[in-house]
């Protein structure tokens, strides 16, 4: 009897036994098959086939050489089957761990993936591409990040989302038995579409500028730099500073400095890189050989307007006010002109309103004072040298310099050259040219402009290997910090000056903040796109 009794407990803990080994077994093969392929892989049964997930597919964003800016790192994916001559090939690839991980799967006499540095010929193996996306993702404010599901979440991931989007995944196929066990010497399948990865956007960025405006820019804390064809209006470089990680978005949403806003597109005050739409108005209203006395400040009603030079600059006229940044001179040069002829010209550059840059991806509107404003002779001396409540984002700023450029014509600002679908090119749609000026007025103003870098505030501007023109600003923002006043640096310019090329915006949200000033970084950019292209 105690013989029965015994042998009973004993079964009985022995099955107890044998059942905790095996779920501790499958924990552990569990285990190993999450470290394997947790990266790029789900399995799943359908009907009568094994189906191994390597990854999701998206459209791929390209330079506007048909560089991919997106898409562009390339990982070798192995499907692994459980045959001796895939374990023996497998095994001579892969050490340590990882080889280890993956053989306990094949164990279990199920296929496996993994990720191999060169690819594989063998009976039992199948390889195949996946791209997917690199650490450094170039002018990704612009182009913008996708979330977890592969759906765009900015920029033109998100504007062209219905386009890049795709259900498609790449995934291998495997024959089974009603087991669910692989059906020896079966062929396995894999499935991927690459023309979903070679169908997107075609951007207007060049990634050879896009890169040297992106060193250049480094010297700017927060701030922009925007490089635009003068003839076409289409944006070659989109940096805003400071970038960011897509693969640690969460850190950057309570950072002060925001790294997350496109300050490409969003509206700061611009200072005196405006005075040219001023010079535009009174240029083509014959008013060229307006002459003014500086003498430091001119006195506007019951109120004195100060130039930066306090002790003035004396006889300007407007070439060398231009050249030397003259408040006074521009005061009484928009009075003399009026305030409807120069609110005309600012509203023609489009100032004040949205420009889309591309399908569904729009500047900040910014703010253009209304007309009836500007008779207020203290509001037309304010908005004379770009000051007051006159906002205007980096892109915004193109048309203006674009028209001086471009023999006074100027397009609006483009992103995107097309989309690509099944190989079929469709180009984007951009507008027709806006005619501001004469081209006799251009060819003036660029003249001034020039003399700003030779004589002027923008000597520091002039590059090394290239004629340019441009303007400086110093922009106040009336906020302070520790007592010293936040301004916003600016350099607007062309090159070379003769028939330009290049249109280039440089911002700095606060001059404290930078290890070179806005001049210095369009001269390196000027000199650089300049050897680049020799």
């Amino acid at each position: 009897m105690d013989n029965i009794i015994f042998w009973r407990i004993f079964s009985k803990r022995s099955a107890i036994c044998f059942f905790l080994i095996l779920l501790l077994f499958f924990i552990s093969v569990l285990r190993v098959g999450v470290t394997a392929t947790a990266d790029y892989s789900k399995t799943g049964y359908q009907g009568n086939s094994l189906r191994l997930t390597i990854s999701k597919q998206r459209g791929t964003i390209y330079d506007c050489n048909m560089v991919p800016l997106t898409n562009s790192n390339r990982k070798i994916i192995a499907a692994v089957s459980p045959t001796p001559r895939a374990v023996t090939a497998i095994s001579s690839i892969l050490q340590g761990e990882e080889l280890q991980n993956v053989l306990a799967l094949l164990r279990n006499n199920k296929p496996v993936l993994c990720e191999v540095d060169e690819w594989i010929e063998c009976d039992g193996i199948v390889c195949t591409y996946v791209y997917g996306q690199s650490d450094y993702i170039p002018a990704i404010h612009l182009l913008g990040y996708t979330d977890i599901d592969f759906k765009g979440v900015s920029g033109i991931q998100l504007a062209y989302d219905s386009i890049l989007s795709s259900e498609e995944e790449i995934y291998i196929s495997y024959d089974c038995n009603a087991k669910g066990e692989i059906l020896e010497g079966a062929t396995p399948h894999l499935v991927n579409n690459t023309s979903v990865e070679a169908s997107g956007v075609v951007s207007t960025i060049d990634i050879n500028i896009q890169s040297i405006a992106e060193e250049a820019a480094s010297a700017i804390e927060t701030g922009a730099v925007v490089i635009a064809e003068a003839k076409s209006g289409k944006i070659r470089a989109s940096v805003s500073r400071p970038d960011f990680n897509m693969q640690t978005i969460e850190e950057n949403l309570n950072n002060a400095d925001s790294p997350l806003l496109n300050r490409a597109i969003n509206a700061y005050n611009v200072g005196s890189v405006f005075k040219p739409c001023i010079a535009i108005a009174g240029i083509e209203n014959n008013k060229n050989n307006f002459l003014y006395n500086c003498t430091g400040s001119f006195e506007i009603i019951d109120r004195f307007f100060r130039c930066h030079d306090l002790s003035g600059h004396g006889i300007m006229n407007l070439r060398s006010a231009i050249a030397h940044s003259c408040n006074t001179f521009f005061y009484n040069f928009a009075i003399e002109i009026g305030n409807e002829k120069i609110y005309d010209i600012a509203s023609s550059l489009r100032f004040g309103k949205q420009l889309e840059i591309c399908d569904n991806i729009k500047t900040a509107k910014g703010n253009l004072p209304k007309k009836e404003k500007l008779e207020n002779l203290a509001q037309l001396a304010n908005f004379s040298i770009g000051q007051g409540e006159l906002l205007l984002s980096p892109i915004s700023m193109l048309t203006l310099y674009s028209a001086v450029a471009n023999d006074g014509a100027y397009y609006i600002p483009s992103v995107v050259e097309g989309t690509l679908k099944d190989g079929k090119f469709t180009e984007y749609q951009k507008g027709n040219k806006t005619q501001v000026m004469q081209k006799e007025t251009a060819d003036i103003l660029k003249t001034h402009l020039e003399a700003v870098l030779l004589e002027g505030t923008g000597t520091t501007a002039l590059p090394k290997t290239v004629t340019a023109a441009g303007k400086t600003a110093t922009a106040q923002t009336g906020k302070y910090k520790n007592g010293v006043e936040i301004c916003q640096g600016w350099f607007c310019g062309l090159f070379p000056a003769e028939n330009p090329k290049y249109v280039v915006i440089v911002f700095s949200e606060n001059t404290n903040r930078q290890t070179q000033t806005s001049n210095q970084i369009f001269a390196q950019i000027a000199d650089k796109i300049t050897e680049l292209e020799k």
